[in-house]
């Protein structure tokens, strides 16, 4: 079965979110000195993420009701 359209770029999207969120955990929290700006653009950047992960997932959640998978 292929994806449809809406389920692909939810997942895609999430997918993305998470690889951020992954990314700023791992690399940039440990390296961040106690600048103020700083810690303002990684609180920027985990909205940001944090965005990606619920639009991803009410994407891919909403076409998998759409298609009958959910009960």
């Amino acid at each position: 079965m292929m994806m449809g359209g809406s389920l692909l770029t939810g997942t895609l999207i999430f997918i993305s979110g998470l690889a951020l969120l992954i990314f700023i955990v791992a690399k940039l929290v440990p390296r961040m000195g106690h600048d103020k700006d700083t810690v303002f653009l990684l609180g920027i950047f985990a909205l940001v993420a944090v965005g990606l992960l619920g639009m991803g997932g009410w994407l891919g959640v909403a076409n998998w009701g759409a298609m009958g998978c959910l009960l």
